[in-house]
């Protein structure tokens, strides 16, 4: 059963189902166990509440991807890390703008904790950052630190950066974009993290965003965008942002308005999606259940209903605080 608004935002599409960007692929093997309840989901820590031995067992384990040979993927990635980053740069126009974004990019970040662990032995908790609470003022959160992610510069221009000069990321090469190979950049533009407020997170889990559709794209939009385009640098960068490892942390934050939407009516948020997967309106290709997210070969694809709730088998993890 859908929420009267999705069943109406549907009407952008007569198609019964898509995949994303691979049309006659089917998911991986983990589909099948995608309903069943774990029993001890992880739990993912914001930041600052985070043990400090496990910020610095997350951080090693970061650089251990860095240092990871390639899986194969792409024939120019000297890193696992630049395989990650690859996936996301080639699958750019089908995962923004796009009503696919928050199941791809909650797929990607169990992509990339997926290889953590598998990889690089970390079972520790994944983390986020409540960047509403650092509103203006990135550069004073627990992050932007020499012993964790670098500094934070302030930006003189909107999406400006410098290379970061300290932390354990400083010679990180990125490989994407026009000026690469270059390194990670950073510069803060406090009128657009201004953006990122409390206000702005009520927008998107207001009475006003009640279907799926209205909430994907209200958090793409705001809390999402200033996001990315306040950090500056790397992050301002859609072709390149993954490289930085703060693109994981934002990205979690974006997760966790999503599944805190979802917690406020489970029954039908956690089981049911509307929209498009792909275009609009005449050429809407129906966003569904059976929708598949690709990882290009570097990680098994799987289904928009294998993500659709947290504390599935496949997924198994939940959030500190919802509040």
């Amino acid at each position: 059963m859908r929420e009267k608004d999705d069943e109406a935002d549907d009407a952008d599409g007569n198609t019964s189902s898509a995949t994303l960007n691979h049309a006659n692929q089917t998911a991986g093997p983990q589909a099948a166990s995608s309903s069943w309840r774990c029993k001890n989901p992880k739990v993912r820590v914001e930041w600052n509440r985070m043990a400090e031995n496990d910020k610095q067992w997350y951080l090693e384990s970061i650089k251990c991807l860095m240092e990871s040979p390639p899986l194969g993927v792409w024939s120019e990635a000297e890193s696992l890390w630049d395989e990650i980053a690859w996936v996301h740069n080639r699958l750019i126009p089908s995962i923004h703008a796009v009503d696919a974004f928050l199941p791809w990019h909650r797929y990607y970040l169990h992509l990339q904790s997926s290889l953590l662990e598998d990889h690089c032995s970390y079972t520790g908790p994944i983390p986020w950052w409540r960047e509403s609470s650092n509103t203006g003022n990135f550069a004073s959160s627990g992050l932007f630190r020499p012993e964790y992610f670098g500094s934070l510069p302030p930006a003189s221009i909107i999406g400006d950066g410098t290379c970061i000069t300290d932390g354990p990321f400083v010679n990180t090469t990125v490989r994407f974009g026009d000026d690469a190979p270059t390194c990670i950049s950073r510069g803060e533009d406090k009128r657009t993290t201004g953006e990122v407020t409390e206000a702005a997170l009520d927008l998107c889990h207001g009475d006003s965003q009640t279907s799926y559709k209205k909430h994907a794209r209200c958090v793409e939009r705001t809390i999402h965008s200033n996001g990315h385009i306040g950090t500056g640098g790397t992050m301002s960068r859609i072709t390149a942002a993954p490289v930085d490892p703060v693109f994981y942390l934002h990205h979690a934050f974006v997760d966790w308005q999503w599944a805190r939407w979802q917690e406020a009516s489970p029954r039908h948020r956690k089981t049911t999606i509307s929209g498009c997967a792909e275009g609009s309106g005449p050429s809407c290709v129906r966003l569904t259940e059976d929708t598949v997210l690709t990882g290009l070969g570097l990680f098994p694809d799987m289904t928009v209903a294998d993500v659709l709730d947290t504390e599935n088998n496949i997924l198994c993890y939940t959030y500190d605080d919802f509040e």
